[in-house]
This record gives C-alpha cells, structure tokens and sequence, in this order.
C-alpha cells in the first residue's frame, strides 16, 4: 500500500472510530458556545479566536510562548491527530499537558477560554486528554466555568476514572468542597492524581 494510501486508510478508520463512539461530542462540543452554535463556525473563525486568546495570554505570562508552534501557529489548521504516529500524538500529549498546567491558574480570565475553544477544536482534548484538562480546571470546582467543562467530557464509560463527576455533568452543577473531600478520602487514585497534579505544577 502506498504512504498516501495508508494515510487516507488510517483517516477513515479513525473517522470510523470516533462515530462508533462519540461523533456527536466531536462535533459539538464547544466550552464558549451552545452546540449548535458552535456547529456554525468553521475552523478559520475559532482558529482566530484561539491565536487571539493565546496572544493575551503571552501578554500575561511570556511562559506561554514556547507553546505557539505546536498548538497556536497557522500550521495546526491543517493538523489531523487521528493520523498521526504514536511518538508524533505522545509528544503532543505532552506539550498539551504543559501548557494547560500553565493555564489553570488563568482559567477563570477569557483569553484563557478563547484558547481553550481553539484545543477542543482542533486537538479534541476533552476525548484526548481529559485527564489534563481536569487537572487544569479542578481548582475551580466551585465555579461555573468548571461545570461548563465538564460537561464536553465523554463521561458515560462505566470504566472511565471520571464516572463520579457524570451526575454533576448531567445535572450541570459544580462539586461542593465537601464532596471533593470526602472523594480524596475514600478514592486513593484521586488523591494521588491531586498529589501528582501539585508536583508537576511545581516543574512547570
């Protein structure tokens, strides 16, 4: 099979894949906009909405810059993850993971939405990285902007570590810090993740 023959081969069975499982979250979902909204705006729109949220963040901490050829410059329009190798998808898992412990503590500022629109669009991290994103936007448990993210999170797999937040994602409300603690008392592997999630924000 030719290289070009192989790529388109492995476009369709991942865009197979994704509708066996979840086409419509792929679709539709969108942390700044109603669905159907969202399904209105093509990628050059929330491309340019995301480099702008991007270049206020760098205006707010220049430690965002290293992040722009990989996820902000004009060459991820044309990026299709599903495509590529393991190394090249490990490799952006990590740059994905650094940047958005970068951004959790302006998760609450627009700038910060505007670019996260751009990475569920474009790099689909609420399917890909829900860990990262959790971690990022766990802080905020409290807050509406939280409850808004969890609710483009593919939660409904019975085996996902996440199950426990799908009454929260359905009824659409934030986590109390009670029941946040009362879950670091009896879910060790949550406890570790909060541990580990303060370790790494520390190398960032």
């Amino acid at each position: 099979m030719t290289s070009l023959k192989l790529q388109l081969s492995k476009l369709a069975d991942a865009h197979t894949q994704w509708q066996l499982t979840d086409s419509e979250n792929r679709k539709r979902a969108s942390f700044l906009y109603d669905p159907k909204v969202a399904s209105t705006l093509d990628r050059e729109t929330i491309y340019c909405l995301g480099a702008n949220g991007f270049e206020e963040l760098c205006l707010l901490d220049s430690g965002f810059e290293e992040f722009e050829r990989v996820l902000f410059s004009d060459t991820s329009l044309t990026f299709e993850r599903s495509i590529q190798t393991k190394e090249v998808n490990d490799s952006l898992n990590q740059t994905i993971r650094r940047f958005l412990i970068r951004l959790s503590p302006y998760f609450l500022l627009s700038p910060a939405h505007k670019a996260l629109e751009w990475l569920v669009h474009r790099f689909f991290i609420h399917f890909y990285n829900v860990d990262d994103l959790i971690r990022c936007i766990l802080p905020y448990h409290e807050h509406n902007y939280f409850t808004r993210a969890v609710q483009m999170l593919r939660l409904s797999d019975k085996q996902s570590t996440w199950i426990w937040l799908e009454s929260a994602q359905k009824a659409g409300t934030t986590i109390p810090g009670l029941v946040m603690a009362n879950r670091c008392a009896t879910d060790l592997g949550f406890f570790n993740f909060i541990c580990d999630s303060v370790a790494m924000a520390v190398q960032v």
